[in-house]
């Protein structure tokens, strides 16, 4: 919600304060700084006035303002209550903000990245290639080889072969699942 409209909002009970009427009150703003807006309660007892407290040239999205209310002192004060909340509103919507645009920054720098697609096409081509030797070994029919232990060290090789297939194909499939997860936290911290 634009600057204007929340204090229009939080001032919801106080009416525009147009220039032709400030003679008519007999109560202007401060002549020093730039007039953004006023307001006047329905009795013309309390006025506010937004001024524009920026220096001549600001920096980035830096802008100081200065609510200035004057009236009866409880006026004041409800006034300032009123500014509070707002100003707590609106920090809450600048961190938010702050938040879909490094949450944006992130998925900008994960969608241009070609170490993650490098990375991801390197460990499965990896994994088809022993996932296809583990396969090879296992129509393979068994050797004739000369003794016992040669035979049974065989065999724990293959084995050794058909679990590293499997813990690779396990590692690709949980590398896989965690970078749509991170994708999906980026995409919901965006909204």
């Amino acid at each position: 919600m634009p600057l204007a409209r929340s204090i229009d909002h939080a001032l919801s009970d106080y009416v525009f304060f147009p220039e032709p009427e400030w003679a008519k009150f007999g109560y202007r703003p401060p002549d020093n700084l730039p007039l953004l807006g006023a307001w006047r309660d329905s009795a013309g007892t309390a006025f506010a006035f937004l001024l524009d407290r920026s220096p001549a040239s600001p920096s980035a999205g830096e802008r100081r303002l200065l609510l200035y209310a004057s009236g009866a002192r409880s006026v004041v004060e409800e006034i300032g209550s009123k500014v509070t909340a707002l100003k707590s509103v609106l920090a809450k919507s600048e961190r938010k903000e702050i938040q879909v645009r490094h949450a944006e920054h992130r998925i900008e720098l994960e969608e241009k990245s070609p170490a993650v697609a490098r990375l991801l096409k390197l460990v499965g081509l990896f994994t088809i290639v022993v996932n296809a030797f583990s396969l090879y070994l296992r129509r393979l029919p068994l050797p004739n080889l000369p003794s016992g232990p040669i035979q049974e060290t065989y065999q724990f090789l293959v084995a050794v072969v058909h679990f590293a297939a499997l813990f690779l194909l396990l590692t690709i499939t949980l590398i896989g699942i965690g970078y749509v997860l991170r994708y999906g936290v980026l995409m919901l911290k965006r909204f």
